[in-house]
C-alpha cells in the first residue's frame, strides 16, 4: 500500500547547518549521506512524498542528483525560502513545486503562522515541534526522517512562549517578534 510522508528543511549541501541547528553530522557529504538513507528507510518507491521547503543549498545542479537518489512515486515541493522559483525546482526533478498547498484538511507550506487551521509547515527547524494544530515536520525534530500524518499527529505540545535570551520577555512561538530578533530588543542594547 502506498504511503505518504511528510518533511521540510533537509538543505542538502548545506554545511553551516549542521552547526546552525547542532545537527550530530561531521560533515556536509556525512549529513547527505544519512537523509538518504533515514529517507530510504521508511520511503518506499511507490510512496508520496510532500518536502515543505529548503530541500538543498548551494549550487542549483548539484539538486537534481539529492532527488534522484531519494526514494518515492511523487515528489512534491512546497517552496521555502531558500528553494529556487518553481521553473528551477521542477528542473530539479519535483513532481510539483506550490507556495502552499491544502492536503486533507492540512495547509501545508513553509513557515508557521498563528491560524485556527491544521497547519504542516518548517523553516523553524529545532526550535518546537507542535503548537496547537501547526505541525513542524522538519527533519531537526523528527530524527532527520519524513513521517506520515498519523506520526507527526502524536507529536508532543512544544511549549506556546519562550524567554528573549536578551530582555527576559516572555514571547510567543507564533506571533511576529520582530524587536527580539538577532538582539534587537531594549535588553541587548543593556549589553553592549
Amino acid at each position: 500500500m502506498e504511503k505518504i510522508f511528510f518533511t521540510s528543511d533537509t538543505h542538502f549541501g548545506h554545511a553551516n547547518i549542521i552547526k546552525y541547528c547542532a545537527r550530530p553530522f561531521a560533515s556536509a557529504l556525512e549529513m547527505n549521506r544519512e537523509l538518504v538513507a533515514r529517507w530510504n528507510a521508511v520511503v518506499g518507491p511507490r510512496d508520496t512524498v510532500y518536502h515543505l521547503g529548503d530541500f538543498a543549498l548551494g549550487k542549483i545542479s548539484e539538486a537534481p542528483a539529492f532527488l534522484r537518489k531519494l526514494n518515492g512515486a511523487k515528489k512534491i515541493l512546497i517552496r521555502g525560502n531558500h528553494d529556487r522559483n518553481a521553473r528551477q525546482m521542477l528542473e530539479v526533478g519535483f513532481d510539483e513545486v506550490h507556495e502552499k498547498l491544502e492536503w486533507n484538511g492540512w495547509m501545508l507550506q513553509h513557515h508557521p503562522i498563528a491560524t485556527n487551521r491544521k497547519l504542516l509547515c518548517g523553516h523553524i527547524h529545532e526550535k518546537w515541534t507542535r503548537i496547537g494544530w501547526v505541525i513542524n515536520v522538519g527533519v531537526d525534530v523528527w530524527d532527520f526522517t519524513p513521517r506520515t500524518i498519523e506520526e507527526l499527529a502524536k507529536a508532543e505540545e512544544s511549549p506556546k512562549e519562550y524567554k528573549c535570551r536578551y530582555c527576559g520577555e516572555m514571547l510567543k512561538r507564533l506571533q511576529n517578534n520582530v524587536a527580539h530578533r538577532d538582539g534587537n530588543c531594549v535588553g541587548a542594547s543593556k549589553e553592549s
